[in-house]
């Protein structure tokens, strides 16, 4: 059966048969093989992302308690002052935290007591710095860059699958061709078969590759 197709076949199509199913296995099996590298990628940018952001929180815990003690504090100063008791006043202002008193200081320095137009109080002046409100920041600004890393992994990743796909096609139609006697079918399944496979191929060529060399750890 095979010699009497082969009798009937342009000498160039057997020849492209093998090639576009050797091409399209090989390729098919990088590109599943890279798909499940970025899936591995994503996986850990989510996961990084998720522990800055549990870090994020921590931070963002403490800033707030320390915000309610400074105005705590700041209260019962307020009220030493109302009552006239200046030894309260100094006993509250000994307990300032130094990055509340430089803001306090900033704020006293208004006369808050007699000019309208000054602040309400320390907290809301640019001197009042919380370093843990600025960490919580800056670590949920890296959460979200990391979290956005693991969304290029899973787009890539995704990918990658729709060329497996495509190349999956390809050894499809190379593969069925074999079974038709009538030239003109095998000839038309041999060539959907290499459009498949060159598409799957230029698809897979452009994507990013993560190298097996960071996989198995090799410095070289």
């Amino acid at each position: 059966m095979v010699d009497a197709k082969s009798h009937h076949d342009p000498p160039w199509l057997e020849a492209l048969i093998v090639v576009s199913l050797s091409v399209a296995a090989l390729t098919t099996t990088w590109s599943t093989y890279q798909a499940a590298l970025w899936d591995g990628e994503q996986a850990a940018s989510y996961s990084h992302a998720n522990a800055l952001r549990i870090e994020s929180s921590k931070a963002s815990a403490r800033a707030d308690a320390l915000e309610s003690v400074d105005l705590a504090i700041f209260s019962a100063w307020l009220d030493a002052k109302a009552a006239g008791h200046a030894d309260l006043q100094d006993f509250y202002y000994a307990r300032f935290r130094p990055d509340f008193r430089v803001a306090f200081k900033a704020w006293e320095a208004l006369d808050p007591m007699t000019n309208p137009d000054a602040p309400q109080g320390p907290l809301v002046m640019k001197e009042y710095n919380l370093p843990e409100r600025e960490q919580a920041q800056a670590l949920e600004a890296k959460a979200q860059a990391v979290f956005e890393q693991g969304q290029r992994a899973n787009d890539i990743g995704d990918i990658y699958v729709q060329a497996t796909v495509i190349l999956a096609s390809a050894l499809f139609y190379g593969g069925i061709c074999q079974t038709f006697k009538k030239p003109r079918v095998r000839m038309i399944l041999a060539l959907l078969s290499t459009v498949a496979c060159v598409i799957g191929v230029i698809r897979t060529l452009t994507l990013p590759a993560i190298p097996p060399s960071i996989l198995w750890g090799f410095s070289g």
